[in-house]
């Protein structure tokens, strides 16, 4: 299977990489461990990175598939203090999903490397309450309090379920590993959402997170073994240190989402009584 589809040239303001592919065809907690597999295992490394901050994130909106926004000036100074600060391992290529806010990100942590664009890691399709902040999804009442209690199997009003969106995100993360495995890439970066990542940490790899651990703050991330062995057996990766190197965590809410989701779960209290 050809998985290297085309390359093509994005337009300014985007041109960070000198050239740029796409990536596969979309389809419809305790402490981290400090080694990886056996010596005699090749493993290949994957940094998880979720994009910088957007307006729509210190808004703490639903900023889907169909919110596509830049980085926020501010998402953009924390990724050079978080750069200058701390370590993002060097790589050759990145994997990115085709949202703006991740292209850009790529291209402010790794200006220098090659991005493959994979279209099914971009974000969740939250349908019509794509773009909006929890406050005003509450005004739609037991609509949206019922998909919240159901989204695993159930979609929001023209989206797409968990369940659905947790397929769509394992075609992407198969394509890529195909990919660094069949061309010797040891070391890669793959610059998605927080969903996307969520996504990754609760179904194909282990050590199991918590759920807490698995809100990636912007910027941040994990780094990860894919071994072909288990792979290619049991579908999953090793979940083996924080992004950025030295930090002391990857989980991290914005203080606007923190209260808005604080203000749902107490609403989804009185309903449930």
């Amino acid at each position: 299977m050809e998985l290297l589809a085309s390359h093509r040239k994005w337009p300014a303001p985007l041109a960070f990489f000198p050239e740029r592919g796409i990536i596969g065809k979309e389809k419809t907690g305790g402490p981290l461990p400090k080694g990886g597999f056996a010596a005699n295992m090749k493993n290949y490394r994957l940094h998880l990175i979720r994009h910088g901050m957007t307006e729509a994130n210190r808004r703490g909106a639903y900023a889907g598939r169909r919110t596509d926004v830049e980085l926020s000036p501010e998402g953009i100074r924390e990724l050079l203090d978080l750069r200058e600060q701390y370590e993002y391992p060097p790589v050759k290529t990145v994997f990115c999903s085709p949202m703006t806010r991740c292209i850009q990100t790529a291209g402010v942590l790794y200006p220098q490397a090659e991005l493959q664009v994979v279209p099914s890691m971009a974000e969740m399709d939250f349908g019509e309450f794509d773009g909006r902040t929890l406050p005003e999804l509450e005004e739609r009442g037991e609509e949206f309090l019922h998909w919240v209690k159901n989204s695993l199997t159930e979609a929001p009003p023209g989206g797409e379920s968990m369940e659905e969106f947790g397929h769509r995100v394992a075609v992407g993360l198969s394509s890529i590993l195909a990919y660094v495995m069949q061309n010797g890439l040891e070391d890669t970066a793959i610059v998605t959402h927080g969903g996307g990542i969520r996504a990754i940490l609760s179904s194909m790899a282990l050590p199991r997170l918590s759920p807490a651990q698995m809100l990636v703050g912007n910027g941040r991330g994990y780094t990860c073994f894919a071994s072909p062995q288990l792979w290619m057996r049991d579908r999953l990766i090793e979940v083996v240190g924080i992004m950025p190197h030295g930090a002391e965590r990857a989980a991290q809410l914005n203080p606007e989402l923190a209260e808005a989701m604080s203000s749902l779960l107490d609403a989804m209290g009185e309903e449930a009584e």
